[in-house]
This record gives structure tokens, C-alpha cells and sequence, in this order.
């Protein structure tokens, strides 16, 4: 009876022991997963943020270049008109010279209210 007795208690702490054991390794089995899902996660998440911030680097390039035209466009207008005041004022300043050489009224188109010589007619 006794020997009965002893037998049974070393097999459930033999039995407790296996359980122990599996439950280790499932816990260990559960845990690789969990931290390859996590590895998995963070690996997409640092995919996205590397998209998201490419996408928003190509977005702020193309709002750059396309100021840069508009201010190129506005340069050009700027320097047409410019160009086309200078030709205008060397055209009348031309007319003042040669009115004033002829001895004719000069027109006082070359600036404001004066000839070309800086006098008021």
C-alpha cells in the first residue's frame, strides 16, 4: 500500500513535470509568434512611413518647381514689359533730340513734363 502510494505521487509529479514542460514550450512557441508578428508590423510600418514621406517629399518638389515657372513666367512678363517702356522711352527721347536739333517743340514724352536735356519747354 504503501509502495502504491509513493508510485502514485512520483508519477503525478512526473506528470506535473511534462506539464510544465509543455506548457514552457507552447509559452515559447507563442511568444516567437508574437514577436515576429511584431517584427512584421513595425517592418510594414516603417514601409509606410518611408512611402507617406517620399509621397509628401514628391508633392512639396512639385509645388516648388511649379512657383518656380510661375515666377519665371512673371519674370519674363516683367522683363517684356520693361523692355517694351525702354523702347518706348528711347523712341521719345530720340524724337526730343531731334526736335531739339531741328529747332522744332519737343514733345516731353521722354520723362515727366521735360525734354531729353532736362528742360521744361
Amino acid at each position: 500500500m504503501m509502495r502504491e502510494i509513493v508510485e502514485r505521487v512520483l508519477g503525478a509529479e512526473e506528470e506535473a513535470r511534462a506539464k510544465i514542460e509543455e506548457a514552457r514550450k507552447k509559452a515559447a512557441t507563442i511568444r516567437q509568434e508574437a514577436d515576429q508578428a511584431a517584427s512584421a508590423l513595425l517592418a510594414a510600418a516603417r514601409e509606410k512611413s518611408v512611402r507617406d514621406s517620399k509621397a509628401r517629399l514628391d508633392a512639396a518638389r512639385s509645388a516648388a518647381a511649379a512657383l518656380m515657372d510661375q515666377a519665371r513666367q512673371e519674370s519674363l512678363a516683367d522683363a517684356a514689359e520693361s523692355e517694351a517702356q525702354a523702347g518706348q522711352t528711347a523712341a521719345a527721347l530720340v524724337d526730343d533730340i531731334v526736335a531739339m536739333m531741328t529747332g522744332q517743340t519737343t514733345t516731353g514724352q521722354a520723362t515727366t513734363g521735360q525734354t531729353a536735356m532736362g528742360q521744361v519747354p
